[in-house]
């Protein structure tokens, strides 16, 4: 059959040819999904087994979003194999590795698996009755973002008989008032620019209306200076049991036990499993009584306060209203708060806002951009990639007749519009770089080359997805002048051997689950740690400072260096490196450095995590070895890049 993907270089969808059975590009998408991690959570999948096995029997039990069929497993099991299970699973990927789980512990006959959402299920057609008791877990860390209040409310009306049982049976959000400065940073541009003073504006009047007004997960126990305000407090709390409203409001009195800014609610989420309130799993930060070991599949989530935050003062109390829709959740202060969804259109990430507002990424690139644009008379300067740095500070730099356009690949519509706000001279040609011809540039060929570079496809893929800067140059090369100035000059492909505990533990491969085989899905789900011989593990993305526990054992090395004044072409190499650091190894995390000049070495743009504001904003690519490595004297890998596929690849030599 015919499947899509996109190609990692190009940016384009293509069709590729895969045999029956053949899952084709499905396996990187489980790969880096988050189902890997949850079935190593061994809180909580103890919790649901003894949450279920309390169920009592029933003769119809639903599986709502089914994974890997572990819950309808338990539920099978719970009622001593007598009641009929079924359990529904959209995502086709995952259906199909349902069914493999489910081959493999021989209860196919017992379990029907259907390949469809719940609100698609018919009684009468689908299934012969309505179930008398739920399992399911369609949770992400806000609680609502995948749809559980219209699931339920669905399922109590169609699906259910009156009372039915149900695991989990509620939920219960909690948030506290916090003063961060990291976390002001993330989203208020306008004001970090304001602190600046450096000159550049990246963030027009409306900027506000650009941020993604929503909350954004993060692991905030590894947020530098949290300073906490109010004790935690009760937003609201959601029943499993019953059909749950489509959009709730809570005015909530906040206590505030400390002066201070406060800059975002922190927020996070109590599940009570038995209707008896004794089986509980939490996703609380580390200050929390509680909370559970790190994993990451849920995190805690944080609203942003608006502009610079909100002046709380000792002993004050605070209105806050708390209101929700179907699947987002936000908090007003002193205002009355709306249950409605958010705008759609082109949202600025926290990631790209701090991006914009590094004020050391500011000053490299228009210094870069100002010595390439100074160094002799140009004619066209193109920028290839989505850098709203790249365009301010070109038009910005030229003189006399120079005409500065960029493609912008990855901006559409409001995109567009925000791009002009802030770069309004600019020229955006509407093009793909194939198609660009001398007539795009008035029969005059390109002079500059520039980009940050920044994909906003790849802002939370691998580090060297950026890359695509160097296919497109190559693509260029009829259109470039005899000595093109190209900015940047070269990437360089960073490793540093790693102690990894936390993140090698929740990627290792499956074995039992509570009692349940699912080691022939390993390879899909992008299994690391405990990997069979034979098999390698995949490069993942991954914000190591949001990992748990992490330490460097190896000073940075360079592995690969691509030449963006050369075409695009593959690349090896061999490394042998030596640990500073003894420990255990698990790993290698790896990232990329920009050369923005190749005379002067200070103009270095990094994502890598040995630079604070590197590693907050991009993601790393981590190399997870299938068995952790005591450390000896050295370690020796081997590295490559294929020019076809866009794909990097590290393998340790034993």
């Amino acid at each position: 059959m015919l499947q899509q993907r996109v190609n990692a270089l190009t940016g384009e969808s293509e069709w590729i040819l895969v045999s029956d059975g053949d899952d084709g590009d499905a396996s990187d998408a489980l790969a880096e999904s988050l189902y890997l991690d949850m079935l190593n959570d061994r809180a909580r999948n103890t919790a649901f087994s003894s949450a279920i096995a309390k169920l009592g029997r029933h003769g119809h039990v639903l599986d709502i979003g089914a994974g890997s069929g572990l819950l309808s497993m338990m539920a099978w099991r719970a009622m001593e194999k007598q009641c009929q299970v079924t359990a529904c699973e959209s995502f086709l990927p995952m259906y199909k590795l349902a069914r493999k789980v489910c081959r493999d512990n021989g209860t196919m006959g017992a379990i029907k698996l259907l390949h469809m959402r719940s609100d698609e299920i018919k009684v009468g057609v689908d299934i012969s009755s309505r179930a008398d008791a739920l399992v399911c877990e369609i949770l992400d860390s806000e609680l609502l973002g995948e749809g559980i209040i219209p699931s339920l409310r669905h399922a109590h009306k169609h699906l259910l008989q009156p009372n039915a049982a149900t695991v989990p049976y509620r939920a219960t959000v909690y948030a506290q008032l916090v003063e961060c400065d990291f976390l002001w940073r993330f989203h208020d541009l306008q004001g970090v620019e304001a602190q600046l003073q450096d000159g550049m504006a990246f963030s027009p009047e409306d900027f506000y209306s650009y941020f993604k007004h929503r909350q954004h997960a993060f692991h905030v126990d590894e947020i530098p200076g949290i300073k906490l305000l109010s004790e935690p407090f009760e937003a609201f709390t959601l029943d499993f049991y019953r059909a749950p409203d489509v959009c709730g409001q809570f005015t909530r009195a906040v206590h505030v036990n400390m002066s201070g800014t406060a800059h975002a609610i922190v927020s996070w989420w109590v599940l009570q499993l038995d209707k008896d309130g004794l089986i509980c799993y939490s996703t609380a930060p580390r200050w929390v009584k509680g909370a559970s070991d790190w994993c990451d599949h849920w995190k805690q989530c944080v609203w942003f306060l608006p502009g610079q935050g909100i002046s709380v003062e000792q002993h004050s109390e605070l209105c806050l209203v708390v209101s929700h829709d179907e699947t987002s959740v936000r908090y007003d202060i002193n205002g009355g708060g709306r249950c409605n969804s958010f705008a759609s259109g082109f949202k600025l990430s926290p990631q790209r806002c701090c991006m914009l507002g590094d004020g050391s990424r500011r000053s490299i690139i228009r210094s870069a951009i100002q010595k390439a644009l100074g160094e002799r008379e140009v004619g066209n300067c193109l920028i290839l990639d989505d850098g709203l740095m790249s365009a301010v500070c070109a038009l910005s730099t030229v003189h006399g007749s120079c005409h500065v356009a960029g493609l912008f690949p990855g901006c559409r519509r409001d995109g567009l519009k925000y791009l002009a706000s802030v770069a309004s001279k600019l020229s955006i040609i509407h093009k793909d770089v194939k198609h660009l011809t001398r007539d795009d540039f008035k029969g005059h060929k390109v002079d500059v080359l520039l980009a940050e570079p920044y994909y906003a496809t790849y802002e939370h893929a691998l580090p060297w997805k950026q890359l695509r800067f160097w296919y497109e140059r190559t693509t260029l090369s009829p259109l470039l002048s005899e000595n093109p100035i190209i900015v940047p000059c070269l990437g360089i492909l960073y490793g540093m051997a790693c102690y990894l505990p936390d993140l090698w533990q929740s990627r290792c491969c499956l074995e039992g689950v509570e009692g349940f085989d699912h080691s022939s899905v390993n390879s899909m789900l992008g299994a690391c740690g405990n990997l069979p011989d034979g098999q390698d593990s995949p490069i993942l993305p991954f914000s190591i400072w949001q990992c748990g526990r992490h330490e460097s054992l190896t000073k940075p090395f360079p592995l690969l260096e691509f030449n963006m004044r050369e075409e695009i072409h593959s690349l090896s190499v061999f490394a042998k490196v030596t640990f500073v650091k003894s420990g255990l190894c698990h790993g290698v995390v790896l990232w990329m450095d920009w050369v923005m000049d190749p005379e002067n070495k200070d103009l270095v743009l990094s994502t890598g995590h040995v630079n604070p504001s590197g590693s907050w904003c991009w993601k790393q690519g981590v190399k997870l070895f299938r068995t952790p490595l005591q450390v000896t004297e050295t370690l020796e890998l081997n590295a490559s890049f294929n020019s076809q596929s866009g794909e990097i690849s590290v393998t340790q030599m034993v």
